[in-house]
């Protein structure tokens, strides 16, 4: 018998980025966009490069991103002092307010999403994949 769980991941997760985004709609926002933000109000400050690292994006895919995030008033670039070429990146305070919002389209979906699960059942589901996250965030060795 064949392993599931890759299949069954890449799914589920495609089924919560096309309702988030349905969500979103409304506000002129996409789950990309979104991801961006949180990962970047993680990391203020961060170079462009370092960003694309963390989302595990091409750094071209990010620019696009960030070109819409900038002329939505929600990231600012600023020249890197250390490097001429570089850009460093900071969200706005009008970008946490949008965040809030995106934030509780996101628990929405998540609620949605996991309402065939109990309470324990939902906790259970988030420890297994936090520690499975953090067992490969650890190991550097190809499958």
């Amino acid at each position: 018998m064949h392993s599931k769980f890759g299949f069954l991941s890449y799914e589920i997760s495609h089924i919560i980025r096309q309702r988030f985004n349905k969500a979103a709609e409304s506000i002129g926002f996409t789950h990309a966009q979104w991801r961006a933000l949180v990962h970047l109000s993680e990391n203020q400050n961060c170079r462009q490069i370092d960003l694309a690292e963390i989302l595990e994006i091409k750094p071209i895919t990010l620019v696009k991103q960030i070109d819409l995030l900038e002329e939505s008033g929600m990231v600012v670039r600023n020249k890197d002092v250390d490097d001429r070429r570089a850009y460093r990146l900071s969200i706005t305070d009008k970008a946490h307010a949008v965040m809030q919002e995106l934030w509780k389209i996101a628990d929405a979906v998540e609620s949605e999403v996991l309402s065939s699960l109990s309470a324990d059942e939902r906790r259970s589901i988030t420890d297994l994949l936090d520690r499975v996250k953090s067992s490969l965030a650890t190991s550097d060795s190809p499958p």
